[in-house]
C-alpha cells in the first residue's frame, strides 16, 4: 500500500522536498533563467570597462535530431562563460536576425562597458555588420577568401603572402558597408586568416586568438566534463534548459577553481600549461566538498561552504 508524503521516512521526506524543488525550478521560462545567468556572470565583471564577447555555435546529434545551439559567451581567462543561448531549429549556420536578437536581449546588461565581439568566419553579411555598428560593439571576425573589400575579393588584397607573414592593410576600407581595418596572415601550414578588426592588427591577431575559449568551454560542457551530448533529450525549452543548468555548474566549477589555484597552484607540465584546467581544478574540488567520504582529509581542503561563496564576487 502506498504512503502519503507525510508518511514517509524523514530521509524520504527530503528527496521528496529536493525533487518538488526541482520541478518548480523546471517550470522558469527558460529566457528568464537566461537573464539570471546573465546577470550573474556579469557581476563577475563589474570592475572591468570592456567586455570581450564570443559568438559561435556548437552541434550534436541524439538519433535523427540535430541540436544546434548558438551561443553568445564572455571570455574569462583560458574559458569563456555562457551569457545567452538559442537552439536554432535547424542544423547550419543562424540568421542575422537571430544572432542580433541574441546581442540586443543582454546589451541592457551591458551599459557604460566598452564592447568587443570575436567571431568565425560563419559570421558576416552587411545587414550583421551594420547592426554592429549600430549597437556599437567592435569586430574582430574572420572572413572568407571570397569576402568583398571595396568591391574587391579580399585575397587580392594579399596575394603572395608567406608563411608566418603577418601584412596589415595601410587604411580603413569598406567590409559589408561598414569601415573597418583588415589584415591577412599564414601560419607555417599555408593556411591563410583574414580578419576585420577595429584598432591595431597586432591586438587584433592576438584578440582572434581568443576565440579558443569558447571551445574550451563547448568541450567542458558537452565532452570532458558534463557529458551534454549523452542527455536524451531532444525538445527545444527543455534542452535549453538543461544547457542553463550546466552552464550554471559549469561556472561554479571554473569560480572554484580559481579560488583553489589561488591557495594551491596546479602542477605545470614541461609545455608551460599547467596539469588541470581552472575547470578540472574546481570539478574535482566540488567532488571532494560533496563526497561524504573523501578520498583524503586535507586542512587545505576547501569547505563546500567556501566554495559555494565563489558565486558571490
Amino acid at each position: 500500500m502506498s504512503r502519503s508524503v507525510g508518511e514517509l521516512h524523514p530521509s524520504r521526506l527530503a528527496d521528496e522536498t529536493i525533487y518538488q524543488r526541482l520541478k518548480r525550478f523546471a517550470q522558469f521560462a527558460w529566457q528568464d533563467q537566461q537573464l539570471l545567468t546573465a546577470r550573474l556572470v556579469l557581476s563577475h565583471f563589474r570592475d572591468d570597462p570592456e567586455l570581450v564577447l564570443i559568438l559561435d555555435r556548437t552541434n550534436w546529434k541524439w538519433g535523427k535530431a540535430d541540436l544546434n545551439f548558438l551561443i553568445l559567451s564572455i571570455m574569462w581567462k583560458s574559458f569563456s562563460f555562457p551569457l545567452a543561448w538559442q537552439l536554432l531549429p535547424l542544423c547550419g549556420n543562424s540568421n542575422t536576425a537571430t544572432r542580433i536578437a541574441l546581442l540586443e536581449s543582454v546589451l541592457p546588461l551591458m551599459q557604460g562597458k566598452s564592447l568587443a565581439l570575436l567571431a568565425d568566419r560563419e559570421f558576416i553579411g552587411k545587414e550583421w555588420f551594420g547592426a554592429l555598428k549600430r549597437l556599437g560593439i567592435k569586430p574582430t571576425i574572420r572572413l572568407h577568401v571570397t569576402t568583398k573589400v571595396n568591391g574587391i575579393e579580399v585575397w587580392a588584397y594579399f596575394k603572395k603572402l608567406q608563411p608566418g607573414e603577418l601584412r596589415i592593410w595601410h587604411a580603413p576600407t569598406t567590409i559589408y558597408g561598414v569601415r573597418l581595418r583588415v589584415l591577412a596572415c599564414q601560419n607555417l601550414h599555408g593556411q591563410t586568416l583574414y580578419l576585420a578588426y577595429h584598432g591595431w592588427g597586432t591586438q587584433a591577431i592576438t584578440r582572434y586568438s581568443w576565440r579558443w575559449n569558447c571551445e574550451n568551454m563547448h568541450q567542458a560542457l558537452k565532452g570532458r566534463g558534463f557529458d551534454l551530448e549523452a542527455t536524451r533529450l531532444t525538445e527545444g525549452t527543455r534542452v535549453s534548459l538543461l544547457f542553463g543548468v550546466v552552464s550554471l555548474a559549469f561556472i561554479w566549477c571554473c569560480l572554484s577553481g580559481d579560488f583553489v589555484a589561488t591557495k594551491s597552484p596546479p602542477k605545470m607540465l614541461k609545455h608551460g600549461y599547467p596539469a588541470k584546467s581552472l575547470f578540472r581544478v574546481g570539478l574535482d574540488a566540488l567532488q571532494s566538498a560533496l563526497s561524504s567520504r573523501p578520498k583524503k582529509k586535507s586542512a587545505s581542503r576547501p569547505s563546500f561552504q567556501r566554495l559555494l561563496a565563489t558565486f558571490d564576487p
